[in-house]
């Protein structure tokens, strides 16, 4: 009896392992082939697409979060493998208002929107830490016998206030994700007494620049290691604020540290045009100084150029967010909160050789902003309407006696359409016969 009983306790234990193992290789399989769509381009727009219509509105268009969490950093509370991304998706979170998409969409679309999260992924991943208690302030030997304390940091945020002594260095490593298309670096502000050194793919990268320094990383996934000597730093010069940002300093991408987290989670203040058709005066990035910026209900938006006369940059999406400009007290741009169709340099502008724009104010008519200006002696008036986030129609308003044929110069960009109502388009121009009324409207499209 004794031995039948040990017998089906052994099988139902090998049963149970067996089960184990079966879900986990399962787990790890459908992980791979989740992680391998990550990379592909036809699988992550079509991810897109289904995050903007059914996420977007919780976790913002961004991935930042809103009443959602921040789905790009590396804290993922409820798993952060693939797999459990996906069956979170699935089954939702009733009591956190999120519902479950299990039966509103099929298993290859859910596992696209998984696809397009992760190539959106920034920061670390699986970081680690360690600390080395060093004999004074001008040690920077490392060795095993110095090592104190040690373990892995599960929000992935580097915590330069885990030291509990007055000598230390300490390592933060781990794999560590940024953007593939562009430049991007570490920085720290008033960071020239900062002993820190940077290893990218177990490479040493060069410090540049005193009292802003930054480190230049690489592009996509890498492997990165920070170390920090404490030094002759004062304890509030410690907790050091690390920020990613692009190649010319002009925006703060992501936060890596906790005290960054902090600071920009104060910089996050989203004006947005959601009944009524919103203006803003406030610095822009990649749009010139001096720009106003117009908010649609219809999901886009445009800034006009005070001193150009110009339209230098359309965007599809939501407003703005005004915290950088706030929180930087006017120094860092405000960020659109959406997609380009295109920004300065490039914009609509009128061909008038040698001639400067003389900008009379705008007034809200109806409720949307119409700006008037005069160029070569000829008064304009321009307002704007959209109906949806595809199309955006330019109306222009010739108010002086002259109603003379003239030229519009438009940006050429992938997926986007001009269309005049008086006139033809050659290529990059626009040449416009007004109406008799001095009428006529340029209108860009923007196919999907």
């Amino acid at each position: 009896m004794i031995n039948t009983i040990r017998y089906l306790c052994k099988k139902t234990m090998l049963s149970m392992f067996v089960l184990l193992a079966s879900t986990n290789v399962n787990a790890n399989s459908l992980d791979d082939k989740i992680v391998a769509l990550s990379q592909d381009k036809k699988t992550t727009t079509q991810g897109q697409t289904l995050f903007n219509q059914m996420c977007a509105s919780c976790h913002s268009k961004d991935l930042s979060g809103a009443s959602g969490f921040n789905l790009k950093d590396g804290e993922w509370i409820h798993g952060s493998q693939p797999s459990s991304i996906l069956s979170n998706i699935k089954k939702g979170f009733a009591k956190a208002g999120m519902p479950g998409f299990d039966a509103v969409y099929s298993e290859a679309e859910l596992q696209s929107i998984v696809a397009y999260v992760l190539s959106k992924r920034v920061g670390f991943d699986k970081l680690t830490y360690k600390i080395y208690q060093m004999t004074d302030k001008n040690d920077k030997v490392i060795k095993a016998s110095k090592l104190i304390k040690q373990g892995s940091l599960a929000n992935n945020f580097a915590d330069f206030q885990l030291p509990e002594i007055q000598n230390y260095i300490i390592e933060f490593e781990g794999d560590f994700y940024t953007f593939k298309d562009q430049v991007t670096q570490i920085w720290v502000q008033w960071g020239k007494r900062i002993d820190l050194t940077v290893e990218v793919n177990g490479k040493q990268v060069k410090r540049e620049g005193e009292w802003d320094p930054v480190w230049k990383l690489a592009r996509g996934k890498q492997h990165l290691k920070l170390s920090y000597h404490s030094g002759k730093n004062k304890l509030n010069q410690r907790n050091l604020p690390l920020i990613v940002t692009n190649d010319d300093l002009s925006i703060k991408l992501f936060p890596i540290s906790t005290r960054a987290r902090a600071i920009m989670a104060e910089k996050k203040v989203e004006v947005k045009a959601v009944s009524k058709t919103i203006v803003q005066r406030k610095k822009v990035m990649k749009v010139p100084p001096y720009s106003v910026s117009v908010g649609l209900p219809a999901k886009i938006n445009y800034a006009f150029n005070t001193r150009t006369c110009a339209i230098v940059g359309l965007w599809q999406g939501d407003l703005l967010n005004v915290g950088p400009n706030v929180g930087g007290r006017g120094q860092d741009g405000s960020l659109p909160l959406g997609d380009w169709v295109f920004h300065s340099p490039n914009s609509v502008n009128h061909q008038a050789t040698n001639t400067k724009c003389m900008y009379k104010g705008y007034q809200m008519i109806d409720q949307e902003p119409v700006f008037n200006y005069q160029i070569a002696g000829v008064e304009y008036a321009l307002t704007a309407r959209a109906t949806n986030d595809h199309r955006i129609d330019f109306h222009y308003q010739i108010t002086s006696a002259t109603k003379a044929p003239l030229t519009i110069n438009l940006p050429q960009r992938n997926k986007l359409s001009w269309l005049v109502s008086k006139g033809k388009i050659n290529d990059s121009k626009a040449f416009i016969t007004p109406d008799t009324q001095g009428g006529f409207t340029v209108s860009a499209q923007i196919n999907k």
